[in-house]
């Protein structure tokens, strides 16, 4: 098996935030797949051999359950494939319950870039795939930066915004899964927005064709300048063990407590 030399950046890189070095991508893995069993995963740049497992190589023989999301890990430049394999694989040559491998569009220096597991495992209209989106570290002077993706199978579009007493504002609207909000009004070609800070506001997502009404809410939300969050819509709605919930993940920094994990928190929806 052979281990890439640029994992073995990914500790200092966890400490380091949002910093980087020249010459490298970086590039994550969400589990947001409800029904999907823990994962790990291999990388193959170009049509060379597979690197990996990822996470067993940085100590992580658990992988990744559904709602994790790895840290950045720094990798040259390029178009790479994915295979997602078991937790503690010997190696790269079996991908997980026979799934496909999955490419990622050519990344260029400096991008920082979420694969994103997605859908539900044996569906045949939502089925279980890896998704890449763009991401966004760093935010204009003075602004926060917040986006959007629906990543919850059957549930239907939403608005994504604002919501003071019974005023909901809209900031990401007619959000269809699996996607981020349409550039435009704000909206970045990645599905961010730069509001002002954010103080001990609530974030609602309503639905599209039924307004008034919100299946999700965030209560007391705060993203202070130069803080970039995502915030996933997760699991199915109306069911009882992979409820709809929202994960909520700090682009600028990783977790402390855990390097081979970004720091992501489960809001659960009201029930």
């Amino acid at each position: 098996m052979k281990t890439h030399p640029a994992l073995a950046a990914l500790v200092s890189l966890a400490l380091a935030g949002c910093s980087s070095s020249p010459g490298n991508i970086y590039v994550r893995v969400a589990h947001l797949s409800p029904n999907a069993p823990a994962v790990d995963f291999c990388v193959q740049l170009g049509t060379g051999n597979y690197t990996g497992p990822v996470l067993k190589g940085l100590g992580n023989t658990a992988g990744l359950s559904y709602t994790q999301v790895s840290a950045y890990v720094a990798l040259a430049p390029g178009q790479y494939t994915v295979k997602i394999v078991a937790p503690n694989a010997a190696d790269c040559s079996t991908a997980l319950a026979n799934l496909p491998t999955y490419t990622l569009p050519n990344l260029t220096e400096g991008t920082y870039a979420t694969a994103a597991a997605i859908g539900l495992v044996g569906s045949n209209t939502t089925g279980f795939t890896v998704k890449p989106f763009i991401d966004e570290v760093t935010t204009p002077a003075g602004k926060a930066g917040l986006r959007f993706i629906h990543t919850s199978p059957g549930t239907p579009a939403v608005d994504v915004g604002v919501l003071s007493g019974t005023t909901f504002t809209g900031v990401f609207n007619d959000v269809s899964y699996p996607n981020t909000a349409a550039a435009g009004n704000g909206i970045d070609a990645n599905g961010y927005a730069n509001p002002a800070p954010i103080t001990g506001a609530t974030l609602a997502a309503q639905v599209t064709a039924a307004p008034g009404t919100f299946p999700l809410t965030i209560a007391n939300v705060t993203i202070p300048a130069g803080q970039v969050d995502t915030v996933f819509a997760i699991g199915i709605l109306g069911n009882a063990t992979t409820p709809l919930d929202t994960l909520v993940c700090e682009d600028t920094v990783a977790n402390p407590a855990a390097a081979t994990l970004s720091l992501c928190t489960v809001t659960p929806a009201p029930r």
